[in-house]
This record gives structure tokens, sequence and C-alpha cells, in this order.
């Protein structure tokens, strides 16, 4: 991972165990971020009806 630890959160109901990144973190500072991922931009914009929508 190479986002600070003190982002995540794990949950010791689930069976997987898989980190969670809760979205108020993401959108602290806005409604939309960007992501990059393989060399490749993308958006994840939160709308009006709290809603995530992801475009490249």
């Amino acid at each position: 991972m190479n986002a600070p630890f003190n982002l995540f959160t794990r949950s010791t109901e689930s069976n997987q165990n898989l980190p969670m990144l809760h979205s108020n973190n993401l959108f602290a500072l806005g409604r939309e971020i960007r992501i990059m991922h393989a060399g490749e931009e993308y958006r994840l914009r939160l709308t009006r009806n709290n809603r995530l929508i992801l475009t490249k």
C-alpha cells in the first residue's frame, strides 16, 4: 500500500478482512478527486445524490 496507513481501517467482522478507506477522507477537500492507475487518469466524483461516479 502506498497510502498513509492511518487513512485505512480494518473490519474484524468481514471474512476477507479487507482494508477500508472512508469516502469522507477521499472527499475532504472537494467533491471530485483524480486517481492515477496504470498510467491512466480517472476521476471519482461525488454527486448531489451522494452517489459515486468513476470516469476515465
